[in-house]
């Protein structure tokens, strides 16, 4: 939960204020919690609409360098942690600039292994419009890494 928040809102310290926001609401509407979809995608929803609530409140702004730095350690070669590093450097950018439906559905796939269906159910749309965006997300990605290929 934290990992797709802090990739949907680019801030650290806005994304454990939302998780830590969802957690809370998860616990006063587990008495509702009726099971139709399971505790995960149940989470993740609840994490994207907090992620959302923020995100509308805040501007836009610029993916910090360091908005990556987590990510597993390139290997050890200095030419290839160069280039690894501007790979990663470019994904990131590249993210932050896809609207924000199409960033959800690629880190819910590519990232957090969900399928269609949970994606769908988290985002409160259909696995057709899943698959649409995550389709558009790969295509725009593909064309703004065409450098690295």
């Amino acid at each position: 939960m934290f990992r797709y928040a802090r990739r949907m809102l680019n801030d650290q310290g806005d994304a454990e204020e939302v998780v830590q926001d969802a957690f809370v609401a998860a616990w006063k509407a587990l008495p509702d919690f009726r099971g139709d979809a399971t505790l995960r995608t149940w989470l993740f929803t609840i994490t994207g609409r907090k992620a959302v609530d923020l995100f509308r409140k805040k501007r836009a702004v610029p993916v910090e360098e360091t908005a990556l730095t987590d990510l597993p350690a390139p290997g050890t070669d200095p030419a290839g942690q160069a280039v690894e590093t501007g790979l990663l450097d470019a994904l990131g950018a590249a993210l932050a600039d896809l609207p924000w439906l199409q960033r959800a559905v690629w880190l819910l796939r590519e990232v957090e292994q969900m399928s269609y269906t949970e994606i769908a159910i988290v985002l409160n749309t259909s696995p057709t419009v899943v698959r649409g965006q995550l389709a558009r997300a790969r295509a725009n990605l593909k064309h703004r890494l065409e450098a690295w290929r």
